[in-house]
């Protein structure tokens, strides 16, 4: 049976393109982590929710 309507062949170049965007992902998300970006931003997007619960008298 046939699910999908995609060829299941892809090209040398297609391959390298996607292990590059791979581990680029991975790479970038490692060094995010290490620098304690990813902290950073969780905190400001749970102190930003709060600030906008208090406004609106929420919780």
């Amino acid at each position: 049976m046939d699910f999908f309507a995609v060829s299941g062949m892809i090209t040398p170049l297609e391959l390298g393109v996607a292990i590059f965007a791979g581990l680029t992902f991975l790479i970038t998300f490692v060094i995010a982590s290490a620098a304690g970006g990813l902290q950073d931003i969780v905190k400001t997007t749970l102190d930003n929710d709060a600030a906008a619960r208090d406004r609106k008298g929420v919780g």
